[in-house]
């Protein structure tokens, strides 16, 4: 009689349970214009520096892991990532390699200083993660060939920070040149913020809660000072992390530059580059500079410092001009220009309006991305080789299909850079 008791309040219950409609989050079910947990993209942020936040506006990634070598920027940024989410799914990491081990993690960004994105790229290719990498992807050449090779080797999807790619004026602008609309292009005149100088800096002692010694990670050991890694773009003027405002900003401008030349796979045949240097201080980047890049086409790519040629990328033709800059601002001469209509036999460019969003679609679609490892590797190689030209203060030759300088062996030792014991390539 006790077991039959038994057995009927199990059924009771069971048919009560039955009845009644199981209540699902719709946020679990991907409805009310929410993802589904199961189709969310997993990332990982690598490097607390510019942007990382913005990954919160997108619905279909889960932001669950920070890194950075900062104590108090990577809590804080965990408090912000699970205020955002209402839970307490994020990790905390103080070295990459800990983030790139979970399998769980399906896409990294790195926003690190330039001298740890090659190695932070490859472990991340050789991980099997998708890479959203700032800007410029590589230090030296060396390292962005090593990163071209890793990104292919490996088969991920790999986004450079180059975001005016997926800007209308700059995807316009292109198009009317690439098209013939201002006649035969022969000058592309790029203006970007000027560098800085410093005087010397005391040597301080590291704050708490700062590893010191990973952010030197590969660059040579140097005494910690504030100005050296803390603060806007301070580490961008140090020649051990940063070739200059020519690469840590400009190559955006010099991106934009091939897109409208038509030369995202191509280099220039010469390179010519003066700067002006500090003379002394903590800063060693140039403070003004002008570089001209010679094409086979015979256009001319001047890159300068805004002191000589107004923020944006102008192009020159034989009958007219096309002027881009960010916010759609989009100036042609003749105005008619502006207003020409593309046909559809005509050159198009990639068209993304928003490069965050892209690479997510990128990651499911298997598709290149508005600015793939390969347009990285030449657009970041002009800033480098850029460099190069002004440090030696003379012309070079430059073998584009070799990616080496013709008959200068000191320009070709400049390439690459060693790594402090234990990183290397």
């Amino acid at each position: 009689m006790q077991n039959m008791m038994t057995r009927r309040r199990f059924l009771k219950k069971t048919a009560a349970a039955v009845a009644l409609p199981t209540l699902i989050p719709s946020a679990v079910l991907g409805r009310d214009g929410q993802v589904a947990p199961s189709n969310r993209i997993v990332m990982g942020a690598i490097g607390l520096g510019f942007a990382w936040e913005h990954w919160l506006n997108y619905k279909q990634l889960q932001l669950s892991a920070v890194c950075d070598v900062r104590e108090d920027r990577r809590n804080a940024a965990q408090q912000r990532v699970d205020a955002h989410y209402g839970s307490k799914g994020c990790k905390v990491y103080n070295d990459f390699r800990e983030t790139l081990a979970r399998t769980d993690i399906d896409a990294v960004y790195i926003a690190a200083p330039d001298h740890w994105h090659a190695l932070i790229t490859i472990a991340a290719a050789q991980a099997g993660k998708d890479i959203y990498c700032q800007k410029p992807v590589t230090h030296t050449v060396a390292e962005g060939q090593a990163v071209r090779d890793a990104v292919k080797r490996y088969g991920v999807v790999f986004q450079h920070g180059t975001q005016q790619r997926s800007e209308w004026s700059f995807r316009r602008g292109a198009e009317l040149v690439l098209n013939g609309r201002i006649g035969k292009l022969h000058t592309i005149k790029l203006g970007v913020p000027s560098g800085r100088s410093i005087g010397p800096q005391p040597v301080e002692p590291v704050p708490k809660g700062f590893d010191y010694d990973m952010w030197l990670g590969p660059a040579p050991w140097a005494p910690y000072t504030t100005a050296r890694c803390t603060g806007m773009h301070t580490w961008y003027f140090i020649s051990d992390y940063c070739v200059g405002y020519i690469a840590g900003w400009g190559v955006h401008h010099l991106d934009s530059a091939q897109q409208g030349n038509g030369s995202d796979l191509i280099g220039p045949l010469e390179v010519d580059g003066r700067g002006v240097f500090p003379e002394d201080g903590l800063y060693d980047t140039p403070v003004t500079w002008r570089v001209d890049y010679k094409y086979a086409n015979g256009v001319t790519i001047i890159d300068t410092d805004v002191t000589q040629n107004e923020m944006g990328v102008l192009y020159e033709g034989t009958d007219g001009k096309v002027f881009c800059w960010r916010n759609e601002r989009l100036e042609t001469e003749p105005k008619s220009l502006r207003d020409s209509v593309i046909g559809p036999n005509e050159i198009r460019v990639y068209e993304s309006d928003d490069h965050f969003q892209n690479f997510l679609d990128c990651t499911g679609t298997r598709k290149p991305t508005a600015a793939p490892v390969e347009v990285a590797h030449h657009s970041t190689t002009l800033c480098n080789i850029g460099a190069i030209s002004m440090v030696l203060g003379r012309k070079l030759q430059w073998d584009g299909e070799n990616e080496r300088f013709l008959n200068d062996d000191e320009a070709n030792r400049m390439l690459s850079v060693p790594m402090r014991e234990p990183w290397r390539l």
